[in-house]
């Protein structure tokens, strides 16, 4: 069990902003309602979530999003192992619909915006393989 202070309701709503935080960008409706998790089991579980418009723009894709949801999100984080197994995911569910951008309709406002999400993407896409390629020699060095 949890300790006294930090009781599973307290603890729900924490993870929920973290995954809030680390998620937001690209899908709406984390909540504690949304959440379920055996947090010693490292499983924690999401339902019923809706893709956010600019959830592509924020991946760098060119095209605009109609509608999407995601039916579950699966995640299971190996706590006792947390720096030399991975965390999995799984998605179960995902529905897109999306059309080619328009970027003729576009004010300068909205390109901007687009191509600054676009950036900000390789950037992280780059970050996270540099640290990927530090985490693989640092554990070949050890």
């Amino acid at each position: 069990p949890l300790p006294p202070l930090l009781g599973a309701d307290m603890f729900q709503g924490i993870l929920a902003a973290v995954l809030d935080r680390a998620l937001g960008k690209y899908v709406a409706g984390i909540d504690s309602a949304s959440l379920r998790v055996a947090v010693f089991s490292g499983h924690v579980e999401l339902t019923a979530l809706t893709l956010r418009p600019e959830a592509l723009y924020a991946l760098g894709l060119p095209a605009d999003l109609v509608t999407g949801t995601i039916a579950r999100v699966e995640l299971h984080v190996p706590w006792a192992r947390l720096g030399s197994e991975p965390i999995r995911v799984l998605l179960e569910g995902v529905h897109v619909v999306a059309v080619p951008v328009d970027v003729g309709a576009w004010d300068e406002e909205a390109r901007a915006a687009w191509l600054w999400a676009r950036k900000q993407a390789e950037v992280e896409a780059e970050l996270s393989c540099m640290l990927r390629e530090l985490g693989a020699a640092g554990a070949a060095a050890a």
